[in-house]
């Protein structure tokens, strides 16, 4: 048996999965990442934190799953995307990454799209990706602004996947799905010249590697890090992708029109298109690369989904028994009595699928008679309900493929079917980024002959879920109404925001 180690450094918890060639996961190590908060809308992470934490990971699986790596044919690295990823010219972090759920650049945000909107329609019509407060053309900006002694000690900006692989390999490279989150040229596919002029940032254009295919084989696991890790010394390794292109190879959706929705700490929603289909530039849309061929995402990733579901547990529920909480949601009406929940709970406000740095979430039509059944399944509902929003546009007639921590519950499962009108499937198996990465990374060696026979071989799925009719109504109504709020919040957002610096600024006696 030939063995592929797929590894996902995500925002919570940093995985290296060992995959036998027909997908199904050998072997699991985890370690939690250990993200930094700084003040109110600031995250960052330790770099060379997370790369012990990934090394020991490594070491877990291949001790425990192959008894020795001489059975590794590749590796292949996914990870969280955007953000900001320093290192010096010895390789070595000049600061903590800043992440891509950072909310501290909202001034520099406002400048291109506010004060100087023509700069903020380049940046979507040259990207694919409006102005959002984690892009890493936005944070070099911000860097530029406030931390400019920093920034020019710095040689590289890289990616978060790029910098556990460079560590691996000593091989600085970029990849193009990562890249083509805010500085890549959609057409071109070459970094944006144009763009970082426009932004005035062209001083810092030599910190930006020029992407690569993400099955491109960038180099070889150093022989210091092999003997370290168990694993054979010259094992390739590819370049690459982000996170949410990479689960979607790990699901199979390989071909135009596939949807599928990661239901994890962010919750992201992508349909995949050819380029010909995409429009760069258009109101309330986000393209990303699809890892494969000229197959592009209409990505939709709100800043928070289970994090909704933390804080209900946290400060709702009675139990943190995710069996009794299935129970509850499934008692409870559909509807809620009409309570609405909006899932905006994140520091840095929603980018999905709009903008909005001072979003909040609320509950909306609490009453006298609402119990705190209502409240648990409105939560659910409410992210259910952001999952529609992101797919307005989308076939009906289409399929989700449903994946991440949310995709365990079936109860929620249904109620996303119910929501969006459409028929669910759930994969077998839980790793479906790094599943995607070690596809890549198994195409790359031939142990495939190509996509469609990867996915044939290693894309299974336990569970389908078709919509019920009447629910699918009552979510229509629904709906509407969780838009209404919605669309009329976003002023008393920004009352909000301006009403908490006053009260801030007013000295107690």
């Amino acid at each position: 048996m030939k063995y592929i180690l797929g590894i996902d450094v995500g925002t919570s918890n940093v995985k290296a999965v060992l995959f036998d060639e027909y997908g199904n996961e050998v072997r699991v190590s985890s370690r939690e990442s250990q993200p930094v908060n700084g003040t109110a809308n600031q995250m960052e992470q330790d770099m060379n934190l997370i790369w012990e934490k990934v090394k020991r990971c490594i070491k877990a699986v291949i001790e425990e799953g192959t008894g020795g790596g001489d059975e590794v044919i590749a590796v292949g690295v996914t990870g969280q995307g955007e953000g900001c990823w320093l290192i010096d010219s010895k390789g070595d972090p000049v600061q903590n990454a800043i992440l891509w759920c950072d909310g501290r650049a909202v001034d520099e945000v406002k400048a291109i799209t506010k004060d100087c909107p023509e700069i903020g329609r380049l940046y979507h019509t040259t990207t694919g990706t409006p102005p959002l407060l984690g892009n890493q053309m936005i944070l070099l900006k911000w860097m530029k602004n406030n931390r400019k002694d920093i920034l020019d000690y710095a040689e590289h900006l890289i990616f978060c996947k790029d910098w556990i692989r460079y560590k691996m390999t000593g091989e600085i490279r970029a990849e193009i799905t990562d890249s083509l989150t805010s500085l890549v040229d959609v057409r071109s596919g070459a970094i944006a010249d144009d763009l970082i002029e426009a932004l005035d940032l062209f001083e810092y254009r030599s910190y930006l590697p020029d992407p690569v295919r993400s099955d491109q084989v960038v180099g070889a696991v150093l022989d210091s890090f092999a003997d370290e890790v168990g694993l054979q010394r010259g094992t390739p390794v590819i370049a690459g992708a982000l996170d949410t292109s990479a689960t979607a190879v790990g699901l199979g959706a390989i071909h135009e029109k596939d949807v599928c929705v990661i239901l994890g700490t962010t919750c992201a929603s992508e349909i995949v298109l050819k380029k010909e289909d995409c429009h760069f530039g258009a109101e309330n849309t986000r393209y990303e690369k699809h890892p494969l061929g000229d197959l592009y995402v209409e990505l939709q990733p709100t800043l928070n989904g289970t994090p909704n579901i933390d804080w209900m547990l946290e400060n709702i529920a009675l139990t943190k028994d995710f069996d009794e909480i299935d129970r509850i949601v499934d008692r409870t009406p559909v509807g809620c009595g009409g309570v609405v929940y909006h899932p905006y709970i994140s520091v840095a406000g929603e980018r999905a699928p709009f903008y909005h740095p001072y979003a909040r979430a609320s509950f909306f039509g609490i009453s006298q008679v609402t119990t705190r059944d209502h409240l648990i399944r409105a939560v659910y509902e409410g992210i259910s309900l952001s999952i529609r929003d992101c797919l307005q546009h989308v076939d009906k007639s289409g399929t989700i493929y449903l994946a991440g921590g949310g995709a365990k519950s079936p109860v929620w499962a249904q109620m996303i079917a119910d929501v969006a009108g459409m028929k669910v499937m759930i994969p077998a198996g839980e790793e479906l980024g790094a599943k995607g990465v070690a596809l890549m990374a198994g195409v790359s060696q031939g142990l495939y002959r190509d996509y469609d026979d990867a996915a044939g071989k290693a894309c299974t799925f336990k569970h389908v879920y078709l919509p019920d009719p009447p629910n699918v109504k009552k979510y229509d109504l629904l709906y509407e109404l969780y838009k209404r709020v919605r669309i009329h919040n976003q002023e008393i957002w920004d009352y909000r925001h301006q009403m908490n610096k006053k009260i801030k600024a007013i000295k107690e006696d």
